[in-house]
């Protein structure tokens, strides 16, 4: 079963950078995982309780990291974005939504560095974004 959401934010500020992503920022588009690895983390938590059973869209996504990406570039507010830390960016549901490449197109953007945790070959589809993503960060670096 997959349901559409609205959120009222998508761009999860850590409070310190986190020591297993390496992230300051999480965004997630999903909740749940049509996946359910049985090695996930999300697994033992709160979160991981219906993993199998629904499949959330947060449907207005894109147009919230939008307005909160444009606010922390505007303030200078950079940091590293794992993109889908808490469920898999590239579930079989996203070749038809296409949700992940416009949070991604959003990122480029905003030139905020990104990495994308996925076990998913749907990951391809996007490699002429992650390609620009990694110039950029590889640019912002030297």
């Amino acid at each position: 079963m997959v349901n559409e959401i609205q959120v009222k934010s998508i761009l999860n500020k850590h409070k310190k950078r986190d020591d297993w992503f390496l992230d300051d920022y999480s965004v997630n588009p999903y909740e749940g995982c049509s996946f359910n690895c049985i090695y996930c983390y999300i697994r033992g938590s709160k979160y991981g309780e219906s993993m199998a059973k629904t499949l959330s869209v947060k449907v207005n996504s894109p147009e919230l990291l939008e307005k909160e990406l444009s606010r922390r570039a505007r303030k200078g507010e950079y940091g590293i974005i794992a993109l889908s830390s808490s469920t898999e960016p590239y579930m079989p549901i996203e070749e038809k939504l296409k949700l992940t490449r416009k949070l991604l197109e959003i990122i480029l953007k905003y030139k905020f560095p990104v990495h994308v945790l996925t076990k998913s070959k749907l990951v391809l589809r996007d490699l002429n974004l992650l390609k620009e993503l990694i110039r950029m960060q590889f640019y912002l670096l030297t």
